[in-house]
């Protein structure tokens, strides 16, 4: 069996270690920081259990499923969102409207209006591109929808999603399943409606989707997998030499050294070239610090449920850039989870940043207190202050897959076709989510 290093003990690290063990491969897991998970942080204070990173994962495949099964003791952790909230909101005029989630929903919302609801449904008889060159997430969605339901359904939802701008995000790359509906069925409702027809015909029931989280947070899953990988996960590690010969990988840390036959290196984009690779290798790495990480503040606020007008009876609330707001969007945590706020309590979280106003992302929490708090006291008629602050700002913290962004996939696939066993890995190459992390370890199963 080869011997694996793995460089980072964020969810991408992890799950490829375990998934390696599982296998019977002999794995060491490498991180420089003194806890695991990478961008996934759950706190527990005063009561109130936020998230500084992700909030949830969609689970949308039996694979995925039965590799969380495959955790000691995970299972019994895994919570479902409360189906009470179901409700996505979007800010329009000042507003927040219910997003339809149902056809008869369509024909009531007053999210859009009647000229851009017919402009949408004439998405199956818009032509596909064939031109081959490549398209934003804006030109493509205002083609094939209208620029109705881009302003106030896509717009909103990359900036929950990527923080990011979809005028300059390449849509193959940040969207690849809506690319694939165009390319290989024409459009996306029609590319919908045959994937549902093939299903039918293969007799298989469509997976359950279902957005989870776990009693103690999200931060339960790379804690749980550390600890069934044991001593394979070492933390505060200062890595001092990586050399590569004849096909090996030697690695030495804390004055010891060891070869191997692979080495999986999951750290961010920004932060490969300061490894301590050899110099070529390190040259080749500083080319993708050109991959946009916008800044992004987290800032999760607890209030007395009585401060709060809204009936926060939904998932959360986005903003369309068009509304020039401070904030990207609101999530309703205590809303979604159990065991988010004390009783007569709830959890706000509240994103801001990003491509859209990068300058409101800040890590003083009182300037950014006092951008946000007549946001939300505005969208949600919040009263009085929250009695619980929680901030967590990220520097750098969603890659963004801008046009162009073939040219980067082709740098990473020649940099490890020239240093044989090195495999590059991270939101940066195999999609941002924790379900695209844990897909992407799936791969190493065979």
């Amino acid at each position: 069996m080869p011997k694996t290093c793995v460089i980072g003990a964020g969810i991408s690290g992890l799950a490829t270690a375990w998934q390696l063990q599982q296998k019977g491969e002999s794995c060491v897991v490498l991180e420089a920081q003194s806890e695991v998970g990478g961008a996934i942080r759950s706190r527990r204070e005063a009561g109130f259990l936020v998230e500084e990173g992700p909030h949830s994962i969609q689970l949308n495949s039996k694979e995925i499923e039965a590799f969380l099964d495959s955790i000691p003791g995970l299972s019994d952790q895994i919570i479902d969102a409360d189906p009470a909230a179901n409700k996505r909101y979007i800010l329009r005029n000042g507003t927040l409207h219910a997003v339809p989630m149902q056809p008869l929903d369509l024909l009531r919302t007053s999210l859009w209006s009647l000229r851009g609801r017919l402009r949408g449904l004439m998405e199956p008889f818009i032509p596909k591109k064939k031109d081959g060159s490549e398209e934003s997430v804006a030109d493509c969605v205002r083609r094939r929808l209208g620029n109705e339901l881009y302003d106030y359904a896509m717009n909103p939802l990359v900036g929950g999603i990527y923080a990011g701008n979809p005028e300059v995000l390449s849509l193959r790359y940040a969207f690849p399943k809506l690319y694939e509906l165009e390319q290989e069925h024409g459009g996306f409702i029609r590319g919908a409606l045959s994937q549902m027809k093939a299903a039918r015909k293969r007799n298989h029931a469509p997976y359950r989707k279902r957005i989870i989280s776990f009693k103690e947070g999200l931060g339960a899953l790379p804690n749980g997998i550390k600890r069934a990988l044991g001593d394979s996960v070492q933390t505060n590690v200062c890595i001092e030499s990586l050399r590569s010969s004849d096909g090996k990988w030697d690695v030495t840390w804390k004055g010891q050294s060891e070869r191997f036959d692979r080495l999986i290196v999951t750290t961010p984009a920004y932060a490969l070239s300061e490894l301590p690779f050899e110099r070529q290798l390190q040259e080749a790495l500083r080319t993708l610090q050109d991959i946009d990480y916008p800044p992004v503040s987290v800032l999760s606020l607890g209030f007395k449920r009585a401060q709060i007008e809204h009936p926060l009876d939904g998932f959360g609330l986005l903003v369309p850039e068009s509304e020039r707001r401070s904030i990207l969007g609101i999530l309703f945590p205590s809303s979604v989870f159990k065991g988010r706020a004390p009783q007569e309590s709830t959890l706000l979280s509240v994103f801001v940043g990003g491509e859209r106003n990068p300058e409101y992302a800040t890590a003083d929490t009182e300037k950014l207190l006092g951008d946000v708090l007549p946001e939300i006291n505005a969208l949600l008629g919040v009263s009085g202050t929250p009695h619980y602050v929680h901030h967590k700002h990220w520097p750098k913290a969603i890659p963004q897959y801008k046009l162009g962004y073939a040219q980067t996939l082709e740098t990473l696939q020649r940099i490890e076709d020239n240093h044989l066993g090195l495999h590059l890995v991270g939101t940066y190459r195999n999609g941002i989510s924790v379900t695209d992390c844990l897909t992407g370890a799936l791969s190493y199963r065979n």
